[in-house]
């Protein structure tokens, strides 16, 4: 079902529920109105009767003197019949040729009138109003019932009437909901065009935000952002296949040109073999290339699953610098643990070993070939909050210009052109630290040395 139908609906059943609670309460309080006056009715022509017949001594007026004021009294009910009864429940008066004509009277009532004083009840169409009287000179009990065809009527005519009013209103909410949701949902419609419209290749198009205050200027302007991030991501893919594709065909091209030599002319076998280890290295910087990639593709921030371990980070850093000096026994790498907390609970983390080791072997081996004579100082400070670790090297320094860029895939600063890399390393070393809920930063003092800064925030 629509949004827009949908609506509808809703609001025409709100409305419509609504509009049956309040003409049924319009019902009910006309009908309890309409009872209660034919009954006061009833009551008070019922007291008028037996005062004139009861109240004397001696009755100066008679049945027939009775009937006839009866007649002419201005207050008319329909069908109505008053009887009257004494103490020996004989009938002393009635306005009717027959007791069986109407209602049906029977020594039950009597007594309970007598007993109540006063008691009310409905005799098949007819209201009875019943009154014990008790006079100095008389005692009676006074009968009236009669049928209210004019409240009746009128009860009729207003359920009609309510009956009419409630379809009638019922389908003019519905045809007004059902425009009001198109004019509501327009500027969804809008958007929805809007967004169908933006092609792959027109990432850069933007929505009209119209008004940012309402739900929908934040809905479009939450689409924007997601047009950015879009953008933004087709970008770096973009230079990512490109740097990629670059960085294959050389080694590629370099291993296809020294085959396609050698096979030129026929050689002696130290040629073929320089040629050999050439083409293996060749073959070593490939591999070396496809793994870190790799490397980076399967590290995301969505992956915490895999922070399974509780890492001592200074025993950490301890394996990364005999990982590296068996490697490089050319690289220099001091270990500044002067501040180490007395609670050894501080220089844990939770985080997986092989990550880690990963980004600080990047970093150290980074900081070490930028340096003129090959060294790193790496630091560690912790509290019960934070743990910080600064990478430290001699090189030339980053440029501001540069600091910005240097943690996207390949980039490579002119400062690092004569030195081999790919320019991955860092990006690695950024997705890892984020993985593990820390950040990177660098402070360069050009035009010697940079600072890598690595802090991880405790939860």
């Amino acid at each position: 079902m629509q949004i827009r139908t949908r609506l509808t609906v809703q609001f025409s059943l709100l409305v419509s529920g609504i509009l049956l609670i309040t003409f049924f309460a319009i019902y009910f309080f006309s009908y309890y109105n309409v009872r209660e006056d034919f009954y006061d009715r009833l009551r008070s022509k019922a007291k008028s009767q037996a005062e004139l017949l009861l109240k004397v001594q001696v009755p100066l007026i008679n049945s027939e003197v009775l009937k006839a004021l009866d007649e002419t009294n201005r207050d008319l009910i329909y069908d109505e019949n008053i009887f009257i009864f004494d103490e020996k429940n004989r009938l002393i008066y009635s306005n009717t040729a027959s007791q069986s004509k109407a209602l049906h009277v029977s020594n039950y009532w009597l007594d309970e009138i007598r007993k109540a004083g006063q008691i009310r009840y409905n005799d098949g169409d007819y209201k009875v109003v019943g009154l014990y009287y008790k006079y100095p000179f008389n005692r009676a009990v006074v009968m009236l019932g009669a049928k209210d065809l004019y409240g009746q009527a009128n009860l009729s005519n207003l359920s009609t009437l309510l009956t009419v009013l409630f379809f009638i209103v019922t389908i003019i909410v519905a045809l007004v909901g059902w425009i009001f949701s198109k004019r509501a949902l327009r500027p969804i419609s809008k958007v929805m065009n809007a967004v169908e419209g933006i092609l792959p290749q027109k990432l850069d198009t933007r929505l009209d935000v119209p008004n940012q205050k309402d739900e929908i200027g934040r809905l479009t302007t939450t689409f924007n952002k997601l047009l950015d991030r879009i953008e933004t991501a087709f970008q770096m893919q973009k230079i990512f296949v490109a740097n990629v594709s670059h960085e294959l065909k050389n080694p590629l091209t370099k291993m296809r040109s020294q085959l396609e030599v050698s096979m030129l002319k026929e050689r002696n076998a130290a040629e073929y073999q320089l040629t050999i280890r050439s083409v293996l290295e060749d073959i070593h910087e490939l591999a070396q290339l496809s793994n870190t990639l790799l490397e980076l593709a399967k590290v995301s921030e969505d992956q915490r699953d895999l922070l399974t371990e509780t890492i001592r980070v200074d025993d950490l850093l301890l394996d990364c610098r005999l990982s590296l000096a068996e490697a490089n026994p050319t690289y220099n790498i001091l270990l500044k643990f002067d501040e180490l907390p007395e609670d050894d609970t501080w220089l844990e983390l939770p985080g997986n070993t092989t990550l880690l080791k990963t980004a600080f072997l990047n970093l150290m081996d980074n900081a070490c070939k930028f340096s003129d004579d090959n060294t790193v100082n790496v630091s560690l400070q912790s509290s019960r909050s934070q743990l910080i670790l600064g990478f430290s090297d001699y090189g030339k320094g980053i440029p501001k210009e540069d600091q910005g860029l240097v943690f996207q895939p390949f980039y490579r600063s002119v400062n690092t052109a004569n030195i081999k890399g790919y320019g991955i390393g860092l990006s690695l070393v950024e997705r890892i630290v984020k993985l593990h809920n820390g950040n990177v930063s660098i402070n360069s003092n050009q035009p010697k040395g940079t600072t890598f800064r690595v802090t991880f925030m405790r939860l």
